[in-house]
């Protein structure tokens, strides 16, 4: 043996021992080779190493070396044959999972596979290590045949996998209708929001970079951000040198998962389209009032409604067309067009009351509203979070108090309390004698100093904006009104009457706050249901001129002064900007809307699984925003698996969001991450391979972006680290903790669909595949030895959680494992990482198996749909679905026995009973759909099982047992 290649070798293998393999590999694995070309040991050391970095190609191609030398040697090492062969049947079937080795490897190198197989199995002289040899090489036997399939079904099973249902279903599907957004207008070109800077640099992107600008808007509502970013847009675009215009190229893709709230979006950027094409000014006041009621009112003026069911009606009618004939920058799949054409029906079709609509219509100020502070107080509201909120406030009423400090006599003048003969220390004392009223006004009104404006007066007795001045003529009353208001009489008695009347008899409702669930049975009993619209209605307005405002010197200030000005005006000038930029950006713009689940939808693009959108638009985003989507999804962790891969490879691209639905249950940002990906925020790079640029989410906004990938093992977690932190993901899935009450809710909804997605995420962050094959397949086992316990707590997940550990016992994991054969089936030749060997013998590899079946179902009791201080609402989504063998248990004892079997009970055995937490859909009234192999309903169907529906975290029973003799096959 070569001293130097000794000494190498030596050196590497203290750092192989340690962890540290890329130092192995990158110092000593290969050098050691190259100074001693002739003893094996060498390349089999540096395949190890190799093979411990994933690389599988470069672990075959350095085994064989050392086979090629091994062949020579009269004194050849039987326990390193082995080794070199276990090593290479592992190689082997991971390299072809993965797409590393083609088939070509094995007609280059299949005389010397085939050698160190048979050598390996004449040197085992342990009757253990020839059990587990044989056992590596059957499985690659199993392999040999879909090798090919491996390339060619790939796609095809990608594609199936990304339909797979994420989440745990709600009882009941009914969707909440977010119709009019309460959040400050966000330009992605420039950052998150006011205070939430993080531009865009146009100048710092490569040309390639300037013509594929993709922006995306998760849970895009009514569109304010996709709108404020339009604008932002054009503003980029017009400071950039001529030549970098013709490059300039932008999408945005604006997706939401409720059918109106796309429908009505299409309907607005229709309207801003007629906007772009309007000379007459009558029409684009028209037009521009359109648009405020459309936006922002609760009901609109005849001509206004006129003009929106034209656009209606329009689309009705282009989109029955093969080829709908939008305007060129516009674009709606087809399959989204399905989606939002019975809203579009419902809408035309509809009758509804002005009356009916305003009477239940209530305009709240800020100071109406219930404060996060509040919220705080409530059972299961966070005390530090209650302090951070109070420190908060102090800091806003501070900032207050130092801008009425420093108003000039100038601004004061401008105040309606004042005169035009008031001198500036009259004014001044009068502040500073009312400055702790004036500082509650300002914060309960404005939540950092917006002053409300006259025209609220006239909303709380009309309950409808006033038109722009230009219209104003129109309707009687009107004029008088504003006059009276104006003078601070007030409305007087015989005006309101002379206002209401009109409205009531000339007005309509604003048809696109509704939903086809307002003709819904089960929502409404006589078909005939109304929004419940119970807002302020100004804040969108103040949002509107703080954005319009934004590049002014006075874009700062924390008082609006002109409380004159009409909520018409303003948001009549927010939309003449977006026109504006529509125009402007002819020819350089496109924007797609989708109708759909995020996480689905980004699950579609990231596998090839999003046929309907033509193959030139982006699969990866510059910029996404996503609102506070994920307070419903499972949080950071189902954005880092499904919205990170969607991001591009750049420095400024990012994926911004905020949390809106339970703020007030965290005791701060650490906790939420926890809750929802078990790390904290500083361990999330390290365990899943992205950055977070701000952890900053209870308060303000959490920002994470992309990395390139697979990322280098030596900063990825290691392998005990990963294995402890997935199995604590696993069983948190199989045994979810309980949520508390509304406002204090936490939604973790993840499903084993979601887990397995975490998998292939986690093969494309640079984890090495056997060490997923490897944990899948203990989890396949049906039992699992471990010191790790589920949390069968109240969410949010206290942060000591994670370092919780039991006496070690084996767990039972064979409830859960038909979830897995139905992903494992559908997805079976895309799986980066072989699980032919660690399949039970029951499971089937066949996608063509897996079919959906239908169970017209039956209601055990009915949940209480109330939205506060109710524990089991069907709109949360909780619910497993359980099959049982009625011979061998019941519904009721499985249901209160589920911790207990998880922990280890023997009873009921496995093969009795199984829970999918996949379903394709539920509604506990009426019927549930779910996936299953139709080999294995053959095989039930012959033993009497029955299936029901329950929530895990409360134990009720939601349905009751269906027997499989009344199942129905839906696809086949």
């Amino acid at each position: 043996m070569d001293k130097k290649a000794a000494d190498l070798k030596n050196k590497g293998n203290e750092f192989f021992k340690s962890g540290n393999v890329h130092r192995h590999l990158t110092n000593y694995g290969s050098q050691a080779e190259k100074a001693d070309a002739t003893d094996p040991v060498y390349p089999s050391n540096l395949s190890a190493a190799l093979y411990e970095t994933a690389d599988y190609d470069g672990c075959a191609q350095a085994i064989l070396r050392a086979w090629k030398l091994l062949q020579g040697n009269p004194s050849i090492n039987p326990s390193l044959v082995v080794r070199l062969s276990s090593r290479l049947a592992k190689a082997l079937c991971h390299g072809f999972r993965a797409k590393e080795l083609l088939p070509s490897f094995l007609d280059v190198n299949g005389a010397e596979i085939a050698g160190l197989r048979n050598a390996g199995v004449e040197h085992s002289t342990k009757s253990s290590d020839k059990e587990e040899l044989v056992r590596l090489w059957r499985e690659w036997d199993m392999m040999i045949p879909e090798l090919a399939k491996y390339v060619e079904a790939s796609e095809v099973d990608l594609r199936r996998l990304a339909k797979l249902p994420l989440f745990f279903n709600p009882l009941d599907p009914t969707r909440e209708f977010f119709s009019i957004g309460t959040d400050d207008v966000i330009d992605l070109m420039e950052g998150w929001g006011p205070g939430e800077a993080y531009s865009l640099k146009l100048d710092r992107l490569p040309p390639e970079r300037l013509s594929d600008i993709a922006l995306l808007f998760g849970g895009v509502g009514d569109g304010r951000h996709a709108l404020g970013t339009l604008v932002g847009l054009h503003e980029a675009f017009q400071k950039l040198p001529k030549t970098k215009r013709t490059q300039f190229k932008a999408h945005l893709t604006l997706l939401d998962v409720h059918d109106a709230t796309i429908a009505r979006d299409v309907c607005i950027l229709m309207l801003l389209h007629a906007l772009t094409e309007a000379s007459d000014a009558t029409a684009r006041a028209e037009i521009k009032a359109t648009l405020t009621y459309t936006f922002c009112g609760a009901a609109m003026p005849s001509y206004c409604y006129k003009r929106l069911t034209s656009v209606i009606e329009d689309l009705r009618k282009r989109f029955t067309l093969d080829s709908p004939g939008l305007p060129d920058w516009l674009r709606v799949a087809s399959d989204t067009i399905t989606a939002i054409l019975p809203t579009l029906d419902f809408w035309l079709t509809a009758r509804k009351s002005t009356s009916r609509m305003l009477e239940g219509h209530e305009h709240m100020s800020p100071s109406d509203l219930p404060e996060a502070q509040m919220m705080s107080m409530l059972p299961g509201g966070n005390a530090t979070l209650k302090k951070t909120l109070e420190e908060k406030e102090a800091e806003e009423r501070a900032k207050i108090r130092q801008t009425l400090q420093e108003m000039s006599p100038e601004s004061l003048a401008e105040w309606p309390l004042f005169t035009k003969d008031d001198s500036p220390e009259k004014m001044r004392a009068f502040v500073n004698d009312n400055m702790d009223k004036l500082i509650d006004m300002i914060y309960k009104e404005g939540k950092g100093g917006k002053l409300p404006l006259y025209e609220e007066a006239f909303y709380k007795g009309a309950k409808v904006f006033l038109p722009p001045k230009e219209l104003m003529k129109r309707h009687p009353g009107f004029e008088t009104a504003w006059k009276q208001i104006k003078s601070h009489t007030g409305m007087s008695q015989p005006v309101l009457r002379k206002v209401r009347t009109h409205i009531q008899t000339e007005w309509k409702p604003n048809i696109t706050l509704f939903d086809t669930k307002c003709s819904d049975p089960r929502c409404y009993s006589d078909r005939d249901g109304y929004p419940d619209i119970k807002l302020d209605m100004f804040r969108t307005v103040t949002y509107f001129e703080q954005f319009n405002r934004r590049n002014t010197p006075n874009a700062q200030d924390l008082v609006r002064t002109d409380q004159h000005i009409l909520a018409s005006q303003v948001c009549g000038a927010f939309f003449e900007k977006a026109a504006n930029a529509l125009k402007g950006l002819a020819g350089h713009l496109t924007v797609e809307l989708l109708c759909g689940g995020l996480s689905e939808e980004l699950a579609k693009m990231q596998w090839g699984a999003d046929v309907t959108r033509p193959k030139e638009f982006p699969r990866k985003y510059t910029r996404m925003w996503l609102s506070n989507v994920p307070d419903y999804t499972h949080g950071p962790l189902n954005v880092i698996i499904y919205a990170i891969p969607c991001l591009q490879d750049d420095p400024q691209a990012a994926i911004g969001f905020n949390s809106l639905l339970n703020t007030a249950v965290w005791a701060g940002d650490d906790e939420f991450f926890h809750t929802y990906t078990l790390l904290l925020p500083k361990e999330v790079p390290r365990y899943l391979g992205c950055r977070v640029i701000s952890s900053r989410v209870v308060m303000d906004v959490c920002i994470l972006g992309s990395q390139s990938v697979p990322r280098p093992l030596s900063e990825l977690a290691t392998r005990d680290e990963l294995t402890t932190w997935l199995t604590r993901v696993l069983f948190n899935t199989f045994i979810p903790g309980h949520s508390k009450l509304r406002p204090h809710n936490v939604r973790c909804p993840h499903n084993l669909a979601a887990f397995f997605g975490l998998l292939f995420y986690l093969h494309r962050a640079g984890y090495p595949a056997h060490w997923l094959s490897d944990f899948l397949a203990r989890v396949l086992s049906g039992r699992m030895l471990s010191d790790i316990a589920p949390y069968d707590d109240f969410w949010p997940m206290p942060v000591k959680e994670r370092l919780r550990r039991v006496p070690a016992r084996r767990v039972r994991t064979d409830p859960w494992l038909v979830d897995f054969e139905v992903m494992i089936a559908s997805a079976y030749h895309a799986v980066p990482f072989p699980l032919t060997g660690a399949l039970p013998a029951d499971f089937s590899r066949e996608p063509e198996d897996i079919q959906v079946w239908e169970a017209t179902v039956q209601p055990a009791q009915y949940f209480s749909t109330a939205p506060l201080f109710n524990f089991s609402s069907p709109y949360d989504p909780r619910t497993q679905l359980l099959f049982y063998r009625a011979s061998a248990t019941t519904a009721t004892r499985l249901i209160d026995d589920m911790g207990r079997i998880f922990e280890g009970k023997a009873e009921p055995a496995p093969g009795t009973f199984f829970i999918l937490t996949m379903q394709e859909y539920v509604q506990y009234q009426e019927c549930i759909r779910f996936k299953l192999s139709k080999k294995r309903v053959e095989r039930m169907r012959k033993e009497d099982w029955y299936m029901m529906a329950y929530r895990p975290d409360t134990g009720q029973q939601a349905t009751r047992p269906v027997p499989v003799a009344r199942w129905k096959l839906v696809s086949e």
